[in-house]
Order: structure tokens, then C-alpha cells, then sequence
């Protein structure tokens, strides 16, 4: 896998002032790597090292932007009552990424550079991921249901109450909540 970057590897409230600092378009990667530097008493950046965490984190940042993009899309046109299914989705296009990155780790086997405990490791995050995503699909699918559930509950109390004050037996509401609402 390789080591941490520069970035990576400065104290965490040296990081945080890094990331304000390159939030500000008014302060140049230049300026940045000098106040850093200043701060922690020794050189621990370059300016490579900034340019690339910051490109790494506008291809991250233009990501979510896009995938904020189709989610607003797709509620748009299939309405906010669709989120669960905007959920499987998006867990479908995870599963597709990781199985797309188990089919390159041939690739990085053989590159040399890549040890066997790396790419163990990085299957191991990987099948935990994807156990992580099975579970949250479960809990989704728990939720769906038990909204499902408290709506034709709901629904059941309204039938009962009209049904009720408009004469109707209680074996025929009965009939009703059994053979419509399923309850």
C-alpha cells in the first residue's frame, strides 16, 4: 500500500489548519507549506506534497459533488418516498466498485511492489465492507418494514373510526382491516 503521505502523517491540529487553509483561495500551496512548516518548527511538507493532497481532495470533493448530483436526480423524479430504493442502488454500485477492485488485485500482485500481507489486508476491508453494506441493507429492509407495518396500523385505526361513525358493523370492519389492509 505504500506510506502515508506527508499530509497524512502531520499532528492532527497541524492537518486541520492545513485543510482550513486550503479552503481559503486567497492563500497560495506556497504560503501554506511555509506557515506549516513555521508551525511545526521543521520541514514536513513540500509543495508537492500539498498540490497532491490538494488534488486528491477536489477529485474526492468533485465525486461527492456528482454523486449528490444523481441522488437529488433520481428523488426529483421518483420522489423523496423512493430513498430506500435510492439506498439499494447506491449499495449495488458499492458492491459493483468492490468487485471491480478484487478483479485489479491480480494486477497489483503482480506488480512486486505490493506485499502479501497488503493485499491480505486489503481483501480483508473489503469482504468487511461488503459485510458492513449486507448488514445496513438488512437494517434498511427491518425499517422499511416496520414503517410498512405502523402505516397499516395507522390506516387500520382511521377505517375502524370512519367505518364506525358510519354504521358499519364490527364484523364488517373486521372483514375490511383482513382482507385490504392485511392485518
Amino acid at each position: 500500500m505504500g506510506q502515508k503521505s506527508a499530509v497524512d502523517r502531520l499532528p492532527e491540529h497541524l492537518r486541520v489548519k492545513l485543510i482550513e487553509m486550503l479552503h481559503n483561495p486567497a492563500v497560495t500551496q506556497a504560503e501554506i507549506v511555509d506557515a506549516i512548516n513555521a508551525e511545526a518548527g521543521e520541514p514536513l511538507l513540500s509543495k508537492s506534497s500539498i498540490n497532491r493532497y490538494a488534488q486528491k481532495m477536489k477529485r474526492f470533493a468533485e465525486k461527492n459533488r456528482q454523486a449528490k448530483e444523481v441522488a437529488d436526480a433520481y428523488l426529483d423524479k421518483f420522489g423523496t418516498d423512493n430513498r430506500i430504493k435510492l439506498g439499494k442502488v447506491v449499495n449495488e454500485q458499492i458492491r459493483l466498485a468492490v468487485f471491480d477492485l478484487m478483479s485489479e488485485i491480480d494486477e497489483i500482485r503482480e506488480d512486486g511492489k505490493t506485499k502479501t500481507t497488503e493485499i491480505a489486508d486489503m481483501l480483508y476491508r473489503l469482504s468487511r465492507g461488503l459485510k458492513e453494506l449486507e448488514q445496513a441493507e438488512k437494517l434498511n429492509a427491518e425499517r422499511t418494514e416496520e414503517v410498512r407495518k405502523a402505516a397499516l396500523l395507522e390506516a387500520a385505526s382511521v377505517v375502524e373510526q370512519n367505518a364506525k361513525s358510519s354504521g358499519l358493523s364490527a364484523e364488517t370492519v373486521t372483514i375490511i382491516k383482513k382482507q385490504i389492509l392485511g392485518l
